[in-house]
């Protein structure tokens, strides 16, 4: 560990050690619970693999016998963003575009895990359907920028808003362009659909750009979520903003994440699964059943991205809020002129939509997705998934996907999503 690593190592320590010492009592109201413990942070790093990992998403889509393109463009901003297109595996004129976004730390490489044929890209690519997968900013495919870097702390200085309002307004024109499609569909998982509705309500001329929006389990609403992130809003509820600080404020760091929530959800259970904090924040760190497909999952997750993407989404479990990022009343003044987030604008948001979610869901709660329904004028089809342990990644990388959810998908896209009038719940 280099000596800078061992200066802030050093201050994370004293910072809590303080906190120990000075914690007093806070007034709660009945609905507001304090945590028994003060969240410790962990030395060392993870046992999982480091940020060099094989194969890449072009040696993915390739290697199970498909065309594949790698695209580059600039934000607004800044950033550099890496798509990754998988091609119809026949000739095709003119196919319909399908533009594919991950979830929270996730990578394109979350779509292709399944394989061959089980993966939605190869789904959809095998049904005529031009598919490109997005990077967020930040993860491993997106980590360069015109003027500053990765190293740089301002490089970090993003969370979901961002993705919304630069990078999908970028690779959405981009590929229009490439394509000559006027109309384009959009499926977004967890973040990815939380990004869409940021784009929509901020720039609503997409509502006229996107041919329809299919959102799985969307992070829009969340102050019914389980888990990992309740602990960390409920630390933050009773401590203040500056109470996380021992995440960092640049790239999420694997061995920052606290032990205490370890302890509390893996019960004792040390197997890599357990300890990866993405797997935790979505369903406490349950094993696929599939081993091969476990170890598979393991190497491309998390693919990275920035600790103000995190607490964005802390900050809504806290409020209860779809709002832009609280930076804390005295600086709300200065950045929105009022000492509240604004929140977004649900009237804005037009686009044809399907919505998938499910009862098992810790982070994309039945309560939160209740609370979202109505506000989403052109949600005509809600899919429930009431398989058993049908969790939040699981949209993308379950062995039951395929039936459960991309064989809906793919007949919603080959047919127009009904007005609000047709809606139903399946």
């Amino acid at each position: 560990m280099n000596e800078k690593k061992i200066r802030i190592k050093s201050a994370i320590n004293k910072f809590f050690e303080e906190l120990s010492r000075k914690k007093t009592k806070h007034s709660k109201s009945k609905n507001q619970k304090e945590p028994d413990i003060s969240f410790r942070v962990r030395s060392g790093n993870l046992s999982i693999p480091g940020e060099t990992r094989t194969p890449t998403a072009e040696q993915m889509i390739t290697s199970h016998g498909y065309r594949s393109e790698s695209h580059t463009v600039i934000t607004a901003d800044g950033y550099m963003i890496t798509m990754h297109r998988v091609l119809p595996s026949y000739e095709v004129i003119r196919p319909r575009v399908v533009i594919l976004h991950h979830g929270l730390f996730g990578s394109s490489d979350d779509w292709l895990l399944l394989g061959e044929q089980k993966a939605l890209p190869y789904v959809l690519t095998d049904n005529g359907y031009d598919v490109w997968l997005l990077n967020a900013r930040g993860n491993k495919y997106s980590k360069m920028h015109t003027r500053t870097g990765p190293v740089m702390m301002d490089f970090w200085d993003f969370s979901w808003h961002e993705i919304g309002v630069y990078d999908l307004p970028a690779t959405i024109t981009y590929i229009s362009e490439i394509t000559r499609q006027a109309e384009l569909n959009f499926i977004g998982h967890s973040m990815g659909a939380t990004a869409l509705l940021v784009l929509l309500s901020t720039l609503p001329e997409y509502n006229y750009v996107l041919r329809s929006g299919i959102l799985l389990s969307p992070l829009v609403f969340m102050y019914h979520a389980k888990g990992p992130l309740r602990m960390l809003a409920n630390f933050y509820r009773t401590n203040g903003h500056s109470s996380l600080n021992f995440l960092g404020q640049t790239e999420f760091m694997y061995s920052e994440f606290p032990e205490q929530i370890i302890e509390k959800y893996c019960k004792g259970n040390r197997k890599t699964s357990c300890q990866n904090p993405l797997l935790l924040l979505g369903n406490g760190g349950q094993e696929c059943t599939d081993p091969v497909l476990m170890s598979r999952i393991l190497a491309h997750v998390p693919a990275g991205g920035s600790v103000k993407t995190l607490m964005h989404y802390v900050q809504l479990a806290k409020s209860g809020y779809f709002q832009k990022f609280d930076y804390e009343a005295s600086n709300n003044l200065k950045i929105y002129k009022n000492v509240t987030p604004p929140l977004y604008n649900f009237r804005s948001m037009t686009l044809p939509m399907a919505m998938f979610s499910s009862p098992s869901d810790w982070l994309a709660t039945v309560a939160d997705i209740q609370t979202l329904l109505p506000l989403l004028q052109e949600v005509s089809i809600h899919h429930v998934v009431k398989a058993e342990n049908f969790g939040h990644f699981d949209f993308v990388w379950s062995p039951d996907a395929p039936e459960l959810v991309f064989h809906f998908i793919l007949s919603i896209l080959d047919n127009t999503i009904p007005k609000r009038d047709a809606y139903a719940e399946t």
